[in-house]
């Protein structure tokens, strides 16, 4: 008979069996790999409040795809983070990014730093990347037959003064002075202001055409009050404007600039009759150059100007129907863009929203 002490030493000294299933232990090896797995990176996300889950869950994939484990206290905690950074940078500009950076900490531990900034990217910043990226002509070789079409209408292109604002590199200022409107552009980004004045001075137009770089709003400008017969603003509230209250003054300052009887032509994207879009696509909007407007916001914001309406019209719709075959599309993103695919992924003519030229006369 075994003493009782004799029992317990014997379980003491007791050994476990040894793991001998390979699939046991090439798991187990695979939870050893973080001990030595390194990584950095960046990622620059754009600036929407909205996605803010989706962010997270992106993050957390790459994180756990280099070996580090974050708890349900972690993750609140770079929501939060992340949250902030994205509101501050949407309200800066809708071109800003914020900027995750991230790098595995050294063995033996297998935790992870990560820090965040926010990039912010103006107007002019995102037109002289084109410029330094594209290749030209960045908005296509030929002007928008709507312009072109309504110039001609207003009588004999000598008596017809024109304002193309936003006027980029000169895709509807050179055709217009080159049929013999005296013409005057407006474009806020260096980048593009420069291409035009070189391609003015070029072409031999400078007593045709003048450039004024800067803001159209800015009085200083010296733009000239009540001398236009046509205003254009191509692409330009479709692409930039945030708010009615932008788009009202814009409008508003564009109507000082009109001569009696002038037109207002204006491309923008509005939604169809029973759609709101939600704050995601409103956010999607603008980051992707398609900031959104029902024709109740147009109300308001033509409400106290001297403005009568004269047509509304599908940018796709006229420009496909009265470009030359050859011109169509006019740039290989154009036909998507105009028809609000830049913002949702739905099939071509499925969006609850397009751009469409507007056109008001100012009235006498």
């Amino acid at each position: 008979m075994s003493r009782p002490g004799n029992e317990a030493k014997a379980k003491r000294s007791a050994k476990p069996d040894p793991e001998l299933n390979a699939v046991v232990l090439r798991k187990a090896v695979v939870r050893r790999l973080p001990r030595r797995l390194a990584g950095t990176g960046q990622l620059r996300l754009p600036a929407m409040p909205s996605q803010v889950d989706e962010y997270v869950q992106r993050l957390q994939a790459i994180f756990t795809a280099l070996g580090r484990t974050f708890d349900e206290d972690d993750l609140a905690k770079l929501r939060r983070m992340l949250e902030g950074k994205l509101q501050a940078a949407f309200k800066e500009s809708p071109y800003a990014r914020v900027v995750v950076n991230y790098e595995t900490n050294p063995p033996p531990k297998v935790s992870l730093t990560y820090k965040m900034s926010i990039q912010v990217s103006t107007i002019a910043d995102e037109y002289a990347e084109w410029v330094a990226n594209r290749t030209a002509p960045l908005f296509g070789a030929h002007p928008d037959a709507k312009v072109m079409a309504l110039a001609s209408s207003l009588g004999a292109p000598a008596e017809v003064p024109v304002l193309d604002v936003g006027a980029g590199t000169g895709r509807n200022t050179l055709p217009l002075a080159r049929a013999g409107f005296p013409t005057d552009a407006i474009e806020l980004a260096p980048a593009l202001a420069g291409i035009l004045r070189d391609d003015v001075a070029k072409e031999g137009m400078s007593d045709r055409v003048r450039v004024f770089e800067g803001d159209a709003l800015d009085p200083a400008l010296g733009v000239p009050l009540g001398h236009y017969r046509l205003v254009v603003l191509a692409e330009v509230i479709a692409s930039h404007a945030r708010s009615v209250a932008q788009v009202g003054a814009m409008l508003r300052r564009m109507t000082e600039l009109l001569a009696p009887d002038g037109v207002l032509l204006f491309s923008a994207f509005i939604t169809r009759s029973g759609y709101t879009p939600s704050p995601e696509v409103r956010e999607a909007g603008e980051i992707f150059w398609s900031c959104l407007f029902s024709r109740n916001d147009l109300a308001i914001a033509t409400l106290s100007l001297d403005l009568k309406p004269l047509s509304d019209e599908s940018v796709y719709d006229f420009e496909h129907e009265h470009l030359p075959p050859e011109a169509w599309p006019p740039t290989g993103w154009f036909a998507e863009w105009v028809s609000g695919l830049d913002v949702i992924d739905v099939p071509l003519g499925h969006a609850p929203f397009e751009l469409r030229w507007l056109a008001y006369r100012r009235r006498s």
